[in-house]
């Protein structure tokens, strides 16, 4: 077993190398334990610059025909992380139905005269609004941190808050 440190990696275009510093390499042999370390070490290894591009920024900066294509690659890697992926691409396909749920919420809430005057409807929308943004954080997070379906976890949000929209919309003073 082997294991490398590196306290920078760059990669280096003129000589095709990856250049590590503050460098360490332990690799265990039987019961013993070999360390090696050095300043600085140019090496060669057998993955691509891309690979070390932070992974929760991957998937948003993809079209979608790109993101399928990654989502597959990922998954034939064995990745572990693949319902992050998944999640961004259910919620491109979610955002639309999203906006038509809270614009439908949003004439409901308008659409109420109140004592308070407008001010306690703004209010009311903003909540709602707050609180539908933490319900899709939670079950986003859910999604990416267990074996929630990222599926329903934009789902859920969207007919809990769907249900409330209607709700609100039959209520609403014509």
């Amino acid at each position: 077993q082997e294991k490398i440190n590196a306290g920078n990696i760059r990669w280096v275009p003129k000589d095709s190398v990856y250049r590590l510093t503050s460098y360490t390499h332990r690799k265990l042999v039987g019961s013993e334990e070999i360390v090696v370390t050095k300043r600085r070490l140019d090496t060669i290894f057998n993955f691509k610059i891309d690979d070390l591009t932070p992974v929760s920024y991957v998937a948003e900066t993809k079209n979608l025909f790109e993101l399928n294509k990654f989502i597959d690659t990922q998954r034939k890697k064995g990745a572990s992380n693949i319902n992050t992926y998944i999640l961004v691409k259910y919620k491109r396909w979610a955002l639309p139905i999203t906006a038509f749920i809270l614009t439908i919420i949003g004439v409901a809430v308008s659409s109420v005269k109140r004592r308070g005057g407008m001010g306690v409807n703004l209010a009311f929308g903003i909540g709602v609004a707050f609180i539908y943004i933490f319900f899709d954080k939670v079950f986003g997070t859910l999604a990416e941190q267990s074996g929630f379906s990222p599926l329903l976890a934009v789902i859920i949000p969207n007919l809990v808050f769907g249900a409330l929209g209607l709700y609100l919309l039959q209520h609403a003073k014509r």
